[in-house]
């Protein structure tokens, strides 16, 4: 069973605005009185006809009715301007990962050479256990 309080609570909102009874509202939109009731109680969820319908009819941002957020609010823009790329802040965090970048590749410079070196000792570690004059 669909159960979305959040929307119910919207969608009620907009008919209360509107200043309908759910029949009238239901009319306006097209669809049958019942379907406004679901909505309203929560236990259905709006097809993509109501919603289309109440942004066309009554200008109803679908982020607010759906998700509860008003217009681009929590939606990543599609183009970042780059004028605000360029402050310090934000330089000084480029610096700095480009520094733990460095680092991480000399680490793993170093681990690689640490790890040729102890090959290299447990070689002869066992080089010497095996021959049997030394046992």
């Amino acid at each position: 069973m669909y159960k979305d309080e959040g929307i119910a609570v919207r969608f009620r909102e907009v008919r209360a605005t509107s200043g309908l009874k759910q029949k009238n509202f239901a009319a306006s939109i097209g669809i049958s009185h019942s379907v406004i009731s679901d909505i309203e109680r929560g236990a259905r969820e709006p097809s993509r006809q109501v919603l289309a319908a109440l942004a066309e009819v009554y200008h109803v941002d679908l982020n607010w009715l759906l998700l509860g957020v008003e217009k681009n609010e929590g939606i990543a823009p599609a183009q970042v301007k780059t004028a605000h790329l360029n402050t310090p802040e934000v330089e000084g965090l480029h610096q700095e990962l480009e520094a733990l970048k460095k680092n991480i590749t000399d680490l793993e410079r170093e681990n690689k050479e640490l790890s040729k070196e102890l090959l290299d000792r447990m070689r002869q570690l066992l080089s010497l256990k095996m021959e049997p004059d030394l046992v």
